[in-house]
């Protein structure tokens, strides 16, 4: 989600932002409901499971979704379990918790070598059980980020756990919440848990556990996807795993525990997954007709400029003021367009345009899966001379033919999470977003 402060740049960093949704963040008040008290918080602590006496802590989040006051703590027992004891009670909706200590390895089946840190936030109005896993761990900065940009928590949540499950190859279809899901669970999501926190333990010792899920988590909070670094490193993980051995081990616990099935889960295809959807690498190119510096990012398989040409052939700023060409990049028209992208990028098909909305979710929520795109709206310049629309509408075009004097182009609209296609006059003036040949 954009706050109303970015209006103008419209720099979803962590966003493919094809949608202009906006809301002002001196308006943003995260819930001012007034919950029941809640005297314990408890729950289950697992990356494997934290081993006996790994503390744990319980914060109030303010309406800045910040933590406020001193927590409260307690600690776990020999399977993660902890209960919390809330002296005077907790009255916001919303918490952040941390767990520290050794856990067991789940892949060895032995305690951790070092201690681990993780995190989770939750709304807790209408519940007390919190989970800690590799999931609440890895959306967590992601949901504090989009909460205090003032989305709506619970969008927030489902947002970024659908980022993180699809940078980790996972669907995010019939999942429940990541702290409601456990490694002794039999839920869909329990088993995507247990496959995640095996293939994130690998091989690695406990310091490189720690600082690979807080790579990943500081990419999901960045730009919505991995680094080719970080993915390479992650499937590096899959490699050798004895998921029948890992299953022994976490029976070996407790012989009640439930083991989710994982008949339906596909190492193979999970690894696969992650090559393709763990886009996000980003960079800078130089235009040598001019020396401008652009910023590019890699969203699935393709590569795309993270901002609207500036080039200034056969092209006009908004309102031919040369201020607004540096927020938004100079507009052109259709046969202009088609010549204006720099050797090694052209102006994108409407089938190429058709990829990058697909991989974000489709024509009615491309703005639902964030990667970087950075959507500038640059408004439209009319043949007649006038122009309109800039900061709340985008129209960017395609090198596609609809007819004779028509062209396909995509726009989006402030407020409004789709995406459109439509054809217009060639004459019309538009923004240019060019494609990596």
């Amino acid at each position: 989600m954009i706050t109303q402060y970015h209006k103008l740049a419209l720099t979803a960093a962590f966003g493919l932002a094809l949608a202009f949704t906006f809301s002002c963040y001196d308006e943003y008040k995260p819930n001012d409901r007034i919950v029941k008290r809640k005297e314990k918080i408890s729950g289950i602590s697992q990356k494997g499971p934290f081993t006996a006496g790994a503390t744990v802590k319980v914060y109030e989040l303010n309406r800045k979704m910040e933590r406020t006051g001193e927590p409260y703590e307690g600690t776990t027992d020999g399977n993660g379990n902890f209960v919390i004891e809330i002296e005077n009670g907790i009255l916001s909706p919303y918490i952040s918790l941390e767990v520290s200590g050794k856990y067991v390895n789940e892949v060895s089946g032995g305690q951790s070598n070092g201690a681990i840190t993780l995190n989770a936030v939750a709304d807790v109005s209408e519940k007390s059980k919190v989970n800690i896993n590799v999931f609440t761990h890895l959306e967590y900065d992601k949901v504090l980020k989009l909460a205090r940009s003032g989305e709506k928590f619970e969008d927030a949540k489902k947002e970024a756990q659908k980022e993180v499950l699809n940078a980790l190859g996972m669907s995010e279809a019939g999942v429940k919440s990541s702290e409601e899901m456990s490694l002794f669970g039999g839920s869909k999501g329990d088993s995507l848990l247990l496959v995640a926190s095996v293939f994130l333990q690998g091989n690695r010792s406990t310091r490189d556990v720690s600082s690979l899920l807080n790579a990943i988590g500081s990419e999901i909070k960045g730009y919505g996807a991995l680094s080719e670094v970080t993915k390479d490193e992650v499937i590096n993980g899959l490699a050798n795993l004895d998921m029948g051995e890992v299953i022994g081990n976490i029976q070996k616990l407790a012989p009640s525990v439930r083991v989710p099935n994982l008949g339906n889960i596909n190492i193979e295809d999970i690894a696969a997954r992650i090559d393709v959807y763990s886009s996000g690498a980003s960079g800078t190119f130089t235009d040598s007709r001019d020396g401008k510096v652009y910023n590019w990012v890699k969203i699935g398989k393709q590569t795309w400029m993270a901002e609207n040409l500036n080039y200034a052939r056969g092209s006009k700023c908004y309102e031919n003021r040369e201020t607004m060409c540096d927020t938004y990049g100079k507009l052109y028209d259709w046969a202009t367009a088609m010549q204006a992208c720099p050797s090694g990028w052209h102006l994108p098909s409407d089938d190429e345009w058709q990829t990058l909305v697909n991989f974000a979710g489709g024509n009615e929520s491309a703005g639902n899966v964030p990667n970087g795109f950075s959507a500038m709206p640059g408004g439209l310049g009319n043949p007649n001379g006038s122009f309109l629309n800039v900061g709340d509408y985008g129209y960017w075009w395609s090198s596609s033919e609809a007819d004779n004097g028509y062209a396909y182009n995509r726009s989006m609209i402030y407020g409004d999470r789709s995406v459109y296609q439509i054809s217009y006059d060639k004459s019309f003036l538009f923004s240019v977003r060019c494609l990596e040949d």
